[in-house]
């Protein structure tokens, strides 16, 4: 008996994870926000998220040059290796804010609409 339950389980499961692996990713809160936002006043509010954004990535970026400064002073390989680690960072979070700005300025715009 035990094992015909256990082998009913086992197939079950075996027939559930297929769907699961396929089924489309859910969305993430921000999709969904920005797919929604409708009125003047919902694109103010995620233009808004999206400076906040913006600022937390140039905050990072900021981080990221402190503390390639301060492996200025460790061995060359560890040094070499973890200022080129942080520089990319940088360089990543900086165009990070770059394109979070743009997606402000674009939700600015879709907020008060040229008539």
């Amino acid at each position: 008996m035990r094992s015909r339950i256990a082998a009913l389980s086992l197939a079950a499961a075996l027939a559930i994870t297929p769907a699961m692996l396929f089924a489309d990713e859910p969305k993430s809160l921000e999709e969904l926000v920005v797919a929604m936002a409708d009125t003047p006043a919902d694109h103010a509010a995620v233009a808004s998220h999206f400076r906040a954004r913006a600022e937390e990535a140039r905050h990072a970026a900021k981080r990221h040059k402190s503390m390639a400064r301060a492996y200025s002073g460790g061995k060359l390989n560890t040094r070499v290796q973890m200022s080129g680690h942080c520089d990319r960072l940088v360089t990543e979070y900086e165009a990070m804010a770059v394109e979070y700005d743009d997606l402000a300025k674009l939700h600015d715009q879709l907020a008060h609409p040229k008539p």
